[in-house]
């Protein structure tokens, strides 16, 4: 049956239905991800907008101190105090940030902290004039990523790390620049006999929206971290998505699967 569907969710004829009927087979089969045969992510992937009045609300109601921001990370706050002392300043920089809730939370919650924000250009517009409007310190937009990544403590890539076309090369910037924790949440990763490089998926469960990710080989992203002198400190699934399942792939892979990684360097 899995053959059949995926030939199908594969296809041009899906993304092209009315999203009443994408739902309804999603209700149905409750698949998420179908294997691809791209070579490389296409142009113009992973679209979205920010909302500037959003953003705005999230400052001015942001007195809560109960409140904890939606994060793909549920333990980010507790990864960061255990890897850092309360008398040195944290630089914290969050790949793929999106709204600016992180940093109101975590600005709230650390002591000394510099939070350094990058997203696509259109987000960062956004969330620069936020900073501008309401006179947030301690965060900065890296605008174009050009911002000095010498003595970063953190780096988040909070579910961003799988849409990204150069992921190695982007590591490489914070690697070369001495960071001293990296930190991947909810990003998929797959072991097997059969395959040994990253495997371009198709995103179906947000239909009429459609997005391409890296289904990242793990034994060679556990070798490139551990080349590059990062030992794996912590790894566990992700169950923040409801049902998330890879049932539909191939009996081939040993493990399909979205993890929370967490590396320090030696």
């Amino acid at each position: 049956m899995y053959r059949y569907l995926n030939a199908f969710y594969k296809s041009n004829f899906f993304d092209s239905l009315p999203a009443f009927f994408a739902k309804k087979f999603f209700k149905i089969f409750k698949i998420f991800f179908v294997e691809t045969d791209l070579k490389e992510l296409p142009q113009n992937n992973h679209p979205g907008n920010l909302d500037y009045e959003i953003q705005k609300k999230i400052v001015q109601n942001f007195s809560n101190n109960n409140y904890k921001p939606f994060s793909t990370c549920s333990n980010l706050l507790e990864i960061l105090n255990q890897n850092s002392t309360n008398e040195k300043e944290i630089k914290f920089y969050d790949f793929g940030a999106n709204n600016i809730d992180n940093y109101m939370y975590l600005s709230s919650k650390l002591k000394k902290i510099k939070y350094y924000y990058y997203d696509k250009s259109n987000f960062n517009d956004i969330i620069d004039k936020t900073i501008r409007d309401n006179n947030l310190k301690n965060i900065f937009v890296d605008q174009n990523f050009e911002l000095d990544k010498s003595d970063i403590d953190f780096v988040f890539f909070g579910s961003s790390l799988q849409y990204l076309k150069n992921y190695k090369n982007i590591l490489d910037q914070f690697i070369k620049n001495q960071t001293k924790c990296f930190i991947f949440s909810l990003t998929p990763f797959y072991d097997s006999s059969h395959k040994s490089h990253d495997i371009i998926i198709k995103q179906i469960n947000l239909h009429p929206i459609i997005n391409y990710a890296f289904l990242i080989n793990y034994k060679n992203f556990i070798d490139f971290m551990l080349l590059n002198n990062y030992k794996l400190e912590s790894k566990k699934k992700n169950n923040l998505i409801k049902f998330l399942n890879f049932d539909n792939f191939d009996k081939s892979y040993k493990f399909v699967d979205v993890l929370d990684l967490v590396f320090i360097k030696n």
